[in-house]
Parts: structure tokens; C-alpha cells; sequence
């Protein structure tokens, strides 16, 4: 169990003065079985009256209007959570998360490769028994891990499972969206989750995997298995479910974004924050 600390931050620039503008924000965590919120808060600039809702996979969202001229926004938020990983407690399941989406939808190809990565890694059924949902999730996080190289720019949000498993570059996003598509493609429950590190750099994304009883955390950009190091801010069937910032704007202009971010252990003092990749 840990205690961890965040803070969070996203600076938008128009090139030109926009108005009208409407936005959702995923950036505040929720709590799950797996992590409790402590503390959390919220700020905007230039201010902006919120309101705080929740979406249809329980994420919490904050929605907000600037009517006015306005050439940046930026928000702001940090707090605390205690993640509790072996605590967690039994979850149901949704069959939604056994459903391709446009984003994980599996190819031919990708469903063999699926196949070969359980059949290679001794997990075939033998002797009548099934091999597990974790044996089989630990597999094929390993796979996409081995085949991908992490290529800033490669790709982009709209960028497809399929599409990134053919060019086999990408970032977090399309390593979660790929092990998505391949567990789905053997009877793997899986859901996209997007969060933050213990670390500094910006928002990560990782897979959770259901074996019948409960969520499990998956990261095929690092090879791991989701322990306390993480904190999450939103799930859903693949990344349009969960995007941190969403809006809509009045105005020719060309938006760019920046983003900082850090999560803490506050358990902690005396150990060091590890730099993973984002």
C-alpha cells in the first residue's frame, strides 16, 4: 500500500483568439478497488465556474464554458490517493469489454499472433486444464512489448490497433490499444486505462485484464504488471473512452498543448521517484 502524491498540469495556446469554448476533462482519479482518493483539486485559468459529473464508465469528468475571448487555458490539478493493489477486492464485469471498437478491432493476423504467443509460451490447454487468464495476459503483454519499439510521433490519437501493430511502432497508447485487441481476440476481457506513473513526464496508458473475479493491470510499454507505482484517472473500452482533455472552440486557430506532470510517493521520503517510460 502507498500513499501517493500528484500534480498534474495541461497549457493549451491558440494561435489565434477563440471564444465559445466547451471542454471535458478526465484529470481528476476516481476511486476503485484498487485506489482510494484522498484529496483532490482543481484549477483553471483564466477561471472558469466547473461542474463536476460522471461519465458512463464511472470516471469522473469536470465541464466547463468560456464564453469569452481567450487566446490559452490551462489546468491545474493535484491531490492524493492510497493505492491498495493486493487489497482489491471482487469487480463485476461488463461484456462490453470483449467487444472490438473501432480503435481494437483485431485483424486475422493479429488473432494468430494471439494464438502463437499463448501456444508458445507453454500456456496451451493440456491434461484438461484452461491455462489462466493472468498466464495468458503476462504472455501477451511480454509479446507487444517485444515486438514494439517506442517511437514518439509514429503515430497519433486516431491511430488504430491494427495499424500500429503492422508498422510495430508506437507509444503507450498504442501498445495498450494492441494488447487490448489481442486479449479480446482470445476471450480476455480487457479495458484501456489511462493515469499516471510514480515518476515525471506526462500521462501513461495502461490495460486492465478481468479473470472472472476481478481487474488486473497490465503495461506492455514497460513489461509490468500494475502494482501501487500507478494511479488512474480514467477507464474505458479503448482511448476515445478516456481522453484527458476534449473541447470545442469558436475560431480559425491552431491549438497546441503542453503537459507536465509528477506522482509522488508520500509513503515515502527517503525513496527516490523512478523515471519510467512514458
Amino acid at each position: 500500500m502507498r500513499i501517493l502524491t500528484y500534480v498534474f498540469e495541461t497549457s493549451l495556446t491558440f494561435s489565434k483568439p477563440v471564444s465559445d469554448h466547451s471542454f471535458v476533462l478526465r484529470c481528476l482519479p476516481k476511486s476503485t478497488n484498487t485506489q482510494t482518493v484522498m484529496d483532490a483539486q482543481i484549477f483553471t485559468f483564466p477561471r472558469v465556474v466547473l461542474t463536476e459529473q460522471q461519465d458512463g464508465f464511472g470516471n469522473r469528468i469536470v465541464v466547463g464554458y468560456m464564453p469569452e475571448e481567450h487566446d490559452s487555458f490551462n489546468f491545474y490539478t493535484t491531490g492524493q490517493v492510497m493505492v491498495a493493489c493486493d487489497l482489491a477486492g471482487e469487480t463485476p464485469c461488463h461484456p462490453m469489454f470483449l467487444q472490438p471498437t473501432r480503435l481494437t478491432a483485431c485483424t486475422e493476423e493479429m488473432a494468430r499472433f494471439a494464438k502463437e504467443v499463448v501456444a508458445g509460451a507453454g500456456l496451451s490447454p493440456s491434461d484438461g486444464k484452461t491455462p489462466t487468464v493472468l498466464a495468458q495476459a503476462r504472455a501477451l503483454c511480454g509479446a507487444v512489448h517485444a515486438r514494439f519499439s517506442y517511437v514518439p510521433g509514429a503515430t497519433s490519437v486516431s491511430t488504430t490497433a491494427a495499424e500500429a501493430f503492422c508498422c510495430e511502432t508506437g507509444v503507450c497508447q498504442d501498445y495498450a490499444q494492441v494488447m487490448i485487441a489481442l486479449c479480446r481476440s482470445v476471450g480476455i476481457p480487457a479495458r484501456y486505462v489511462t493515469g499516471l506513473m510514480v515518476g515525471h513526464g506526462a500521462t501513461h496508458a495502461w490495460v486492465e485484464v478481468h479473470d472472472g473475479r476481478r481487474w488486473h493491470g497490465f503495461d506492455p510499454t514497460n513489461n509490468t504488471e500494475v502494482d501501487d507505482r500507478y494511479m488512474l484517472f480514467a477507464t474505458g473500452r479503448d482511448f476515445e473512452d478516456c481522453p484527458i482533455e476534449r473541447g470545442i472552440f469558436r475560431g480559425a486557430a491552431e491549438q497546441t498543448q503542453e503537459i507536465s506532470a509528477s506522482l509522488g510517493d508520500a509513503t515515502s521520503q527517503n525513496e527516490p521517484d523512478q523515471l519510467l517510460t512514458f
